[in-house]
């Protein structure tokens, strides 16, 4: 079955399978929840209309997936442990960040044109970023993605989770914190 649909799956599959890998720290049960994510679509597949592009709407399906599977799987978190294992996240953050957790003047990252060079460029850091996420306490990464990077509403995360806001907002601190110093290692040293 080679159908225009199915193959648009196919391409989203990679990105969706990445995104999948960060929220859960196990490939795994990524490669499950992506499987999921994608037999239900292919089972709603006339439920899609194209009032948004399908990439939106099957990471719509993937991320109720995973929130399914958090549900139903709780997730405790000891705070002393992730008190040790983020203690030195706060060393710069006030360098770095606002009392509303915005960058800086003069630290903010500067906004990339798409030429081809800086397009690869580009790729090469996102997966720089990556392999920093990966670094990060599983939890803390989980809830900056959420965040940062799908648009989460803190509200929604300390829900989901079952945190304080306040715990929350550390979270994502110490997130900015151990991102900032490890892509200024990896990443901007070497370019």
């Amino acid at each position: 079955m080679n159908t225009p649909f199915v193959e648009q799956l196919n391409e989203l599959y990679p990105y969706m399978l990445r995104f999948a890998q960060v929220q859960l720290r196990d490939d795994s049960l990524a490669e499950d929840m992506v499987q999921e994510a994608l037999t239900a679509a292919w089972n709603k597949r006339e439920q899609f209309n194209a009032q948004s592009t399908l990439k939106t709407w099957m990471l719509s399906i993937l991320k109720n997936k995973i929130a399914d599977y958090f549900r139903k799987t709780p997730v405790l978190m000891d705070l002393d442990i992730l008190k040790e294992k983020n203690d030195d996240l706060d060393i710069t953050h006030d360098n770095y960040f606002d009392e509303t957790g915005h960058w800086k003047e003069g630290f903010k990252p500067q906004e990339w044109h798409q030429i081809p060079e800086q397009y690869m460029q580009n790729q090469l850091f996102f997966r720089a970023l990556e392999e920093c996420l990966a670094r990060l306490p599983e939890d803390t990464a989980r809830v900056f993605y959420l965040r940062e990077v799908d648009g989460w509403e803190t509200e929604e995360i300390c829900q989901q989770f079952n945190l304080s806001k306040d715990n929350c907002y550390v979270m994502l601190h110490r997130a900015r914190n151990a991102l900032r110093r490890c892509l200024q290692r990896n990443w901007f040293n070497e370019h």
